[in-house]
């Protein structure tokens, strides 16, 4: 029996035309690596921002909100989303998000 249970790591993004992604994270062996701030920002500049611009999207017009994880909030993520989006909902965003908000969010509520 193996030590531990096999894991997913995975993000998708909720916007009015419905859900972006999903993005999991991989290595080149399709096997699931864990989320770092490098890992975040290749994620957001390879996958993301592309995805958006494809749907016909400015990323700097829209509301990225996300948790405070350290791979979220590393200085250089935060400063790969400033530059993206238009405004940020984060802990060190442009929108402080408080920490376990008893608010609904998208996320919480549609998965």
């Amino acid at each position: 029996m193996p030590l531990h249970y096999p894991k997913v790591m995975v993000w998708c993004g909720v916007h009015a035309f419905g859900i972006l992604g999903p993005y999991f994270f991989e290595n080149d062996n399709e096997e699931t690596v864990t989320v770092n701030s490098e890992r975040y920002v290749t994620m957001l500049e390879g996958f993301v921002e592309p995805q958006l611009r494809r749907l016909g999207t400015d990323p700097t017009a829209l509301h990225f909100q996300q948790d405070g994880a350290t791979a979220h909030t590393a200085r250089n993520s935060m400063a790969v989303i400033r530059e993206m989006f238009g405004t940020v909902i984060s802990r060190f965003g442009n929108i402080t998000w408080p920490a376990r908000s008893p608010d609904l969010t998208e996320p919480d509520f549609f998965l």
